[in-house]
């Protein structure tokens, strides 16, 4: 088996495009760093000061403003500030562990279009290129072949992974410093901010980034084996990607309405959003969504399996 796994390992970086997605997230890193230092600014320095001006001036603007107008955003800004300041939070100041979470974690998905178009042309391609009577002429089981091509897909998906993190983790340092791994910061959600660990948080998003990278490379992975043009899997696979968050907003929106809606997939796609809340679709829980995405799995694998199994190779 592991010489099965070696071999497609092989096929996959004899491809120079393997290697060239490799270096695409390098440079997103290097281009990320510049853009992201553009745009944050210096550090100021009397951020204290800052900000108390800032609430003097805000509490001003308040107090004369006739009472029929709306000065929520104004009193929203105020605590904002207060926030920052009874936490000792400089507001400007920007380590490696800012720029892991919010750039580093953002680039993932340029790591889940390239595993997508990998695992949608690895099987796809044998057909496309007739290679496929060579390959299940071996004194190999089916399964085994298919099987190796998969963990191989999956291999390949943790190399650009650890590509972008270890490329964006120097940049980091580069452009801001080793910084502080338990520093304090305010995260923004939908219900306002939260507090939390800089170093903790990015750990957190990798982590439920995970089964949402391994169940798109599945769905992909399953497309090829259902398509003998490589052209059709890989573009069905990018459509799917690009699609389902789409999907899963108009969702969301469903199952406020219908219950059935909270359990199809494109919602449970994106878990990095429990990182900044504990529950979607009202009252789905991370365990919930990994139930959900687990019973899809299983059923995407057996079907991936049996048809590949049953599939006629003639060309």
């Amino acid at each position: 088996m592991m010489g099965l796994i070696q071999n497609e390992m092989i096929k996959i970086f004899e491809k120079r495009a393997s290697w060239i997605y490799m270096a695409i997230l390098v440079v997103a890193m290097v281009i990320g760093g510049f853009i992201y230092q553009r745009v944050n600014g210096e550090v100021d320095e009397n951020w204290r000061e800052n900000l108390e001006m800032q609430n003097a001036q805000y509490q001003h603007e308040i107090t004369s403003t006739p009472a029929d107008q709306d000065t929520t955003w104004l009193e929203d800004q105020i605590k904002q500030n207060e926030r920052f300041l009874e936490k000792d939070i400089n507001p400007t100041a920007k380590t490696n562990w800012h720029f892991m979470n919010d750039v580093v974690i953002g680039v993932t998905m340029l790591v889940t279009l390239f595993s997508v178009i990998v695992a949608s042309a690895v099987v796809a391609a044998e057909f496309s290129d007739g290679t496929v009577k060579q390959l299940l002429i071996r004194p190999h089981k089916r399964w085994k072949i298919l099987l190796s091509k998969y963990v191989a897909v999956l291999l390949y998906a943790l190399l650009l992974m650890a590509t972008l993190f270890v490329s964006g983790f120097i940049v980091g340092i580069l452009f801001y410093g080793l910084g502080d791994f338990q520093a304090p910061f305010f995260e923004y959600t939908l219900e306002g901010q939260k507090e939390a660990i800089l170093g903790t948080q990015f750990l957190l998003k990798t982590a439920y980034y995970l089964p949402s990278l391994l169940m798109i490379t599945t769905i992909s992975f399953m497309l090829s084996t259902l398509f003998k043009s490589q052209a059709v899997a890989v573009g069905i696979g990018i459509f799917v990607l690009f699609v389902s968050s789409t999907l899963g907003g108009l969702i969301i929106m469903l199952a406020e309405k219908y219950t059935w809606a909270k359990f199809l997939i494109f919602p449970h796609l994106d878990l990095t959003v429990f990182a900044l809340q504990d529950k979607i679709l009202q009252n789905i829980t991370l365990a919930g969504s990994l139930s959900i995405l687990a019973i899809y799995y299983i059923v995407f694998m057996i079907a991936t399996f049996v048809y590949f199994q049953k599939r006629d190779v003639s060309i």
